[in-house]
């Protein structure tokens, strides 16, 4: 389990809080726990492990487990924070995200070249996960690097959802929409799984749909992205809980959204989902879980309601381009003007920063919705 940062002088009790509820959640959507959770079956044969995406040290140290004596080798793009030895014939490369680096696009090369050269009887294990877009780059003839991060940047900066930045990623690729699941096409028994950080959970979105060929092998999500955070939370803050998910759109507005339907409710209300931020004309830095979490907050504020706290969490511990992973506020951090300001100029890491609101976990290993929620907490009245 990853260590959880909170700022000084944040109230203990308040920390205590936030600690518990972001430890249920990650422990929900760990992939040993899915795994361990899923009817998996493992192939009887020498059997070789592909893995890319946030998620990719967990679900292969996993299947490298199962596999035993059967696991004949494998190659395992991930953060360089989160690898770890996963077995002497496993390689683990380290690679990039959100942009892609030189790094990744030699890493997802020697995944290629270890593709093609698995024997056409042995079975093959492909573990896909959010972030698995970024990891594996590899460009078309006359794409160049530059242009895949500059389109990343740009689709990004711009609020676009991840269904329209991944279809542009499609068409400057080749090894996405299918193009790893053409190179395995001689592997007839090739099992795939996927953690989805995709909303609807659409396998051609997740990590750009790399083995969604027209006769693809049989596809096993493992984790929705609508499903297992939200409802693990619900059972820890009891089953009056409001949970709402698929939730998308502006952050601000999202955030604006959940505080009058807690005001309208008085109840403990979760949003799931992947809102977005328009940075273009901003020179700030924040994410969509401290803006929706902040946007919460003063909405509430301003209502002069003080029986609540909001936190934000993106589950794989970034939050946009910043080191945070959200923030937790409590009525008495909050002050309007300032904090009108950090969202008027998309600055909300600076001001949360400034209250001791934010929260750093790190890369978490796992990668699924976000999540915002508002509690009711007597205690602050």
């Amino acid at each position: 389990m990853n260590t959880i940062r909170f700022q000084l002088g944040l109230d203990p009790r308040v920390q205590a809080i936030a600690a518990g509820l972001i430890e249920h959640t990650l422990r929900s959507c760990a992939p040993e726990t899915l795994l361990d959770n899923a009817s998996i079956q493992i192939p009887h044969r020498p059997t070789h492990i592909l893995a890319f995406g946030k998620a990719s040290i967990g679900m292969a140290r996993w299947f490298a487990d199962a596999l035993a004596d059967r696991l004949v080798g494998g190659v395992v793009l991930a953060p360089e924070e989160l690898i770890v030895p996963i077995h002497p014939r496993v390689i683990t490369l380290a690679a990039d995200h959100p942009h892609p680096t030189q790094r990744n696009i030699e890493a997802a090369a020697r995944l290629r070249v270890y593709a093609e050269s698995i024997p056409a009887g042995d079975a093959c294990i492909v573990c896909i996960s959010g972030g698995g877009s970024a990891h594996l780059c590899s460009p078309r003839p006359g794409v160049t690097l530059e242009q895949i991060i500059e389109t990343t940047r740009s689709f990004n900066e711009s609020g676009a959802t991840i269904q329209e930045l991944n279809a542009i990623r499609k068409q400057f690729e080749t090894l996405k929409a299918g193009g790893l699941g053409d190179l395995l096409a001689h592997c007839p028994d090739t099992r795939v799984y996927l953690i989805s950080d995709v909303i609807g959970d659409d396998l051609g979105t997740i990590a750009s749909g790399p083995m969604m060929t027209e006769s693809h092998p049989p596809l096993h999500l493992i984790l929705g992205n609508h499903t297992t955070p939200a409802a693990a939370l619900r059972a820890q803050l009891g089953t009056d809980t409001i949970v709402q998910t698929g939730i998308t759109g502006d952050a601000q507005i999202q955030g604006k959204a959940l505080a009058e339907s807690f005001l309208r409710t008085g109840t403990t209300t979760i949003y799931a989902g992947e809102t977005t931020v328009d940075v273009h004309d901003s020179g700030g830095i924040g994410g969509p879980c401290m803006e929706a979490s902040l946007a919460c907050a003063l909405a509430l504020a301003q209502a002069n309601e003080t029986s609540w706290m909001v936190l934000g969490l993106a589950t794989d511990g970034i939050d946009g381009p910043s080191d945070a992973c959200g923030s937790i506020i409590a009525p008495a951090m909050i002050t309007a003007s300032p904090a009108r300001h950090a969202l008027q100029n998309h600055d909300t890491l600076a001001y949360l920063d400034s209250i001791g609101a934010t929260i750093r976990t790190g890369p978490t290993g796992t990668n699924v919705n976000d999540l915002v929620l508002v509690l009711k907490d007597s205690e602050q009245s």
